[in-house]
């Protein structure tokens, strides 16, 4: 601590007169400056927000109140509007007044009849009701988590006593979102929704919602998760996914196959996205008695027994002339089977539904280099083939040219990587470098530190054997003088006269060793 004391002393006196009073001036110039400063910010009061994003005419009055209530009050302007912050201690008072006052005014609904008068003409009541329903609107529409500000602008058409010169109400709607928000298409349907049920006449399809950036929010082709629009977005990312997906697998064969950067497939792939249903009915004639019987009926009728005499009628015996009757006694016999089967026809149903998205046609195409042989080619067009699944009867087709491949872009691109190489190189070499530096300062630090310590050690000793050599000498000096007795001589001053001795012996013998540590001496001490 003494030492830096010491130091700074030394600095100190080596200024003149000017230069201190010039540096005592701006010190004491920036401590004011630094006093000033903070008691300035710290008597300032924290300023918050009363209301922001007004119209022009609303801070006029909101200020005007403040003003006369004398509630200091600070004015900022954006693109968003105006905005008037207060002192913390004032905000809900200010806010309580004013609301008393009615302001800001912002967006009035229904209640803009509250102060109707009489007199009003029709014209009068068709611009407040219309007002009344923007407002109620914007209201509505404001209380949605993603919406900071709202604007309705609502056309109602002038009734008509024929339909067909009927015109169709309009609505357009801007919104300001807060920052980092952003609407689902679900909400923008909710407010296109929310705007169709509350006007009359008025349908989703005559409904513009914009931000403030001029977007169209409502695509009509996004508002139907189903409509033409969203099932093209589909149908474009599938395509692109499965053309994606079969190029990465072929170009991965190839890389693998011949090597990176020597060949080079391109996938176009077309997808059926027609939705198919088929019903299909077959009948097969039944095989033998494979069938299934429907129905069975069998008839069978037998007779057996003698045949009996003719005769003639009763009562005309007389009238039959006589003759010799034959005597007859053979057997009759009968019999019938009739066997009638009804099979099921062989009847098949199929209902299939086609589910869109397959493939309707692909075409593979491959580029490899020209030092590519032609038996090469042929396999890479059987792989490729089989890898991407090329189905000929659906006409898909696959082609494997040959072309001479430039490499400007490849030498580029390893000329950047060795650039980077050897900038990172450089840099861990500056970094190693930097740190041996630094390691080679503590150790030589630390070797200054020693030596100097061991210079100093030896200093000292040298210093303490000069002194003894020096008393020595006056001792001698006063002993060959008479004036003291060698025996009046204490142990110590006997020790420090001979130390004397020696040391004028040294410097008669190496005067120029002791004139080296005398100067190391001196210039210790400055």
């Amino acid at each position: 601590m003494g030492e830096w004391k010491e130091r700074s002393l030394a600095l100190w006196k080596r200024f003149d007169k000017r230069q201190r009073y010039i540096m005592l001036g701006s010190a004491l110039a920036i401590l004011v400056l630094v006093f000033g400063l903070s008691f300035w910010y710290g008597s300032k009061p924290d300023m918050v927000p009363l209301f922001t994003d007004m119209e022009t005419k609303d801070a006029g009055e909101v200020a005007n109140q403040l003003r006369e209530s004398k509630i200091s009050y600070e004015i900022q302007e954006n693109k968003s509007g105006t905005t008037i912050l207060v002192p913390t201690a004032n905000v809900h008072e200010a806010r309580l007044n004013l609301a008393v006052q009615g302001l800001p005014h912002g967006n009035k609904g229904f209640e803009i009849f509250d102060d109707s008068k009489l007199g009003v003409t029709e014209f009068q009541n068709r611009v407040n009701y219309l007002q009344a329903l923007q407002g109620e609107l914007t209201r509505t529409i404001e209380q949605i988590e993603a919406v900071d500000k709202a604007r309705v602008h609502i056309v109602l058409p002038e009734d008509s006593l024929y339909k067909k010169e009927e015109k169709p109400a309009t609505a357009s709607i801007m919104l300001r979102l807060k920052p980092h928000a952003e609407l689902t298409k679900k909400e923008i349907k909710g407010i296109v929704n929310l705007a169709a049920h509350s006007i009359k006449g008025l349908t989703p399809e005559n409904i513009t919602i914009v931000d403030d950036t001029g977007k169209i929010l409502n695509d009509p082709d996004d508002q139907d998760e189903k409509g033409l629009g969203a099932k093209t977005i589909t149908q474009l990312e599938m395509t692109r996914k499965v053309q994606d997906n079969i190029e990465k697998k072929v170009q991965t064969l190839l890389d693998q196959t011949l090597g990176e950067g020597r060949a080079f497939a391109r996938v176009s792939v077309e997808l059926d996205f027609d939705d198919r249903l088929t019903d299909r009915q077959t009948f097969t004639p039944v095989v033998d008695d494979a069938g299934i019987i429907r129905s069975q009926q069998d008839i069978s009728e037998s007779y057996n027994g003698s045949s009996t005499n003719p005769g003639g009628p009763a009562g005309v015996q007389s009238n039959v002339p006589g003759y010799v009757e034959q005597e007859s006694n053979a057997n009759a016999a009968y019999e019938k089977k009739e066997s009638t089967k009804n099979y099921e026809i062989n009847e098949e149903r199929q209902h299939v539904i086609a589910s869109p998205g397959s493939i309707r046609r692909m075409t593979v195409a491959v580029l490899v280099n020209d030092d590519v042989t032609q038996p090469q080619q042929e396999s890479i067009l059987r792989t490729v083939s089989s890898a991407a699944g090329i189905n000929q009867t659906r006409g898909d087709t696959i082609s494997v040219e040959p072309l001479p491949f430039s490499t400007e872009a490849a030498d580029r691109r390893a000329a950047e990587l060795q650039a980077e190489k050897d900038r990172q190189d450089r840099i861990f070499y500056m970094q190693v470098g930097a740190v041996l530096l630094i390691i080679a300062l503590i150790v030589a630090a630390i070797l200054m530190y020693r030596r100097k310590k061991r210079l100093e050690r030896e200093a000292a000793e040298e210093a303490k054997r000069l002194e003894e050599e020096r008393l020595a000498e006056e001792r001698a000096a006063a002993i060959a003088a008479g004036e003291v007795e060698e025996e009046d001589l204490s142990e110590e001053e006997q020790q420090q006269m001979n130390q004397k001795l020696a040391l004028l012996a040294l410097i008669d013998s190496k005067p120029e060793e002791v004139a080296l540590l005398v100067k190391t001496w001196l210039t210790e001490e400055e």
